[in-house]
């Protein structure tokens, strides 16, 4: 409500102290989708202010490292600061596995999402057997009275659903958005044992799904990245350094030869 009524007096900075710090993690993700997409419609400048690393990363265009008495110890995009931070602090500040931490700079938006049978909750159960049948597959994705992802069914469930849905198929624990990052589908996949994760739109509606096989894929590639990076990085420093000692010597020579 804070943000609702910050928002509607249309300032031209929005400034945001730890505005999520008081939330469980599943509401805290979605805030911060929410707020990815707001943003993204309003095109206003937020200051946000977080201890939590993953979310500056998830968050931010810009991040600001401060360091004791808020003395900036590095400002630059996230991708910078995980790849290559100013200083052992910053380094410090980044953690361990910064790798995976990059996982939270792409967006499910920005990978494969794909469609997924589905039926509606009021759907007669002769009619979702018979598209389970025609279609081919062994599960579909049955959607409640809104368009929201409600449960997983199987081929099985339907001889345990004796006349209703309520007791047959899979509860869905969790959902995505297209803002959601890597990491956080990544947890939502980890959490399910159907392999893959709704995503969804506005007021929650059924948009597609995201499966592990696309997640991971788009993690080796991330690693495969961060690898050809550092092979990079490594080759310019040894080329400095062949640079620096050819230098050495060639000044060496030269004082010999006065």
């Amino acid at each position: 409500m804070g943000v609702a009524r910050a928002l509607a007096a249309d300032p031209p900075v929005l400034l945001m102290d730890e505005p999520f710090g008081a939330v469980d993690p599943i509401t805290r993700d979605h805030l911060q989708d929410e707020l990815i997409r707001l943003q993204r419609e309003l095109h206003k400048t937020i200051v946000f202010v977080t201890h939590d690393f993953d979310e500056a990363i998830k968050i931010g265009d810009r991040i600001a490292v401060l360091r004791e008495r808020s003395h900036i110890a590095q400002f630059d995009t996230p991708e910078a600061i995980l790849t290559n931070p100013a200083d052992d602090f910053v380094s410090g500040f980044v953690g361990a596995g910064a790798a995976l931490k990059r996982l939270n700079l792409t967006r499910v938006r920005d990978v494969g999402i794909t469609d997924y049978p589905t039926v509606n909750v009021d759907d007669p159960l002769q009619e979702i057997f018979t598209k389970l049948r025609a279609g081919g597959v062994n599960e579909v994705l049955v959607l409640d009275k809104r368009g929201r992802p409600y449960k997983w069914l199987r081929r099985g469930d339907m001889m345990r659903a004796k006349g209703s849905l309520a007791r047959a198929g899979q509860l869905v624990h969790d959902t995505v958005t297209r803002d959601a990052t890597l990491r956080d589908a990544l947890e939502a996949v980890l959490t399910d044992n159907t392999g893959r994760v709704p995503v969804t739109g506005r007021r929650g509606a059924y948009e597609g799904v995201v499966d592990v096989e696309t997640l991971m894929n788009s993690v080796h590639e991330l690693l495969e990245a961060d690898r050809l990076e550092a092979m990079d990085a490594q080759h310019d420093l040894e080329e400095q350094r062949a640079a620096q000692t050819h230098a050495e010597q060639e000044g060496f020579g030269g004082e010999a030869k006065a």
